[in-house]
């Protein structure tokens, strides 16, 4: 269990060491090749002090994900979906650079998406937290999508809100996959087509609703 005690700067500072240190170690050797020994090492703290503040690797590494969100939403309190706003207004801020690169972003989606497609991880601490992490963006944008399109839009394709953005997160997934792999990837202005390309899917879902016949 992850402790509190007397010191709170003091501890908090350890606290976020160990969290940084974590973080580096786990984008070079994974979930399973990170030990705490390593964590106290590069940190440079002693192992009873990793131990104090986590109680093992897997809570550790659920801290640590939750750690980058957190920092990630107070560098871009910006980024969550507004009503009132249009696809094309929002998109081009959001989709994209924004969302993919944040605090430490190559780093923690790398850590989370071993940590999802690795089955036997199924069930820990960590990888249930990277799952509700994406649940809960998921939800975020859906729930955006569902405030933007128009009311007869909705009535024709109850399902689209979702579909679109399980579509923008299964494509800034495979930005950040192939950003990673290839040097030199322009994310950039590949989020802004993604942008564009889900902003063309809105019209015409507004445009062959508006051209439903009416009384069907």
């Amino acid at each position: 269990m992850e402790k509190n005690g007397g010191r709170p700067q003091r501890s908090a500072e350890s606290r976020r060491r160990i969290l940084e240190a974590t973080l580096e170690i786990a984008a070079e050797r994974g979930f399973e090749g990170t030990t705490m020994a390593q964590v106290s090492e590069r940190s440079g703290l002693p192992i009873g002090s990793v131990y104090w503040h986590f109680e093992n690797k897997d809570k550790l590494f659920a801290a640590l994900l939750e750690y980058c969100v957190e920092a990630w939403e107070g560098s871009h309190h910006n980024w969550t979906f507004s009503p009132g706003e249009t696809p094309a207004e929002r998109l081009g801020q959001t989709i994209g650079v924004r969302a993919i690169e944040a605090a430490e972003p190559a780093n923690f989606w790398r850590v989370g998406l071993l940590l999802a497609l690795e089955q036997r991880l199924s069930g820990t601490a960590a990888r249930e937290t990277f799952l509700e992490i994406r649940r809960t963006r998921l939800a975020t944008m859906t729930e955006w999508w569902q405030l933007s399109l128009p009311g007869p839009v909705l009535d024709r394709d109850p399902g689209l809100p979702l579909r679109l953005a399980q579509y923008a997160m299964a494509m800034s997934d495979g930005m950040f996959i192939s950003g990673s792999a290839n040097d030199g990837w322009d994310l950039a202005a590949l989020g802004e087509m993604l942008a564009r390309s889900l902003n063309q899917m809105a019209e015409a879902a507004i445009a062959d609703a508006s051209r439903e016949p009416s009384g069907n």
